[in-house]
Formats: structure tokens, sequence, C-alpha cells
């Protein structure tokens, strides 16, 4: 059964890293323009820190999407983290003893 906590774990966190990735990297996408576009659909914005670019509805999604994940992503990883503890965390924390190389 841990086994297949460890699993549920690390695709839970490549997944994070992913999504986190993809929506970091939206800010320096070449091919959004920095006036709004509606013959191509690019009406929504993406602020960059005062520096608007615009994307069309599929990014748009996507970012939202992205957003609305990572949370519970996180809060999963957390959970299972917390109640599963498939790495042995806990078991290999010896509270009450020097830490290593305390002398």
């Amino acid at each position: 059964m841990r086994l297949f906590w460890k699993v549920v774990m690390v695709t839970l966190a490549l997944a994070y890293a992913a999504f986190f990735l993809v929506s970091f990297s939206m800010y320096w996408w070449p091919d959004m323009p920095t006036r709004p576009s509606p013959a191509e659909g690019r009406v929504y914005a993406l602020n960059n820190h005062g520096y608007y670019t615009y994307m069309n509805g599929w990014e748009h999604r996507l970012n939202v999407t992205i957003w609305v994940a990572l949370p519970f992503l996180f809060a999963g990883l957390a959970l299972i983290m917390h109640f599963v503890d498939p790495f042995d965390v806990k078991r290999k924390r010896r509270y009450g003893s020097p830490p290593p190389g305390f002398r």
C-alpha cells in the first residue's frame, strides 16, 4: 500500500511542478502581443508587473484552470504526507535527541 501512496504523491508533485512552470512561463510566451487584438481573440489581459500582454480564450482558461488546481494539488500532497506518510518521515524524526554533529 505504501508503494501506491508513493506513486500518487510523486504524480501529484510532478503535476504541481508542471502546472507551476507553465503558469510561471506564461509571462514570457513570445506570441502574446502587448496590445489587444479582438480579431485574433486576444482580449484577456495578463498583468506582468504593469506590462500587459493579451491572451486568447484558450490561454486564459489554461491560466485560470492552473490557478484553481494548484491549491488542490498542494492540499492533496500535504494531506497524504500528514496522514499516510508514505516515505516514513515522521518515524525518522527523533524528538528529544540532539541533532547530528551536536557535541
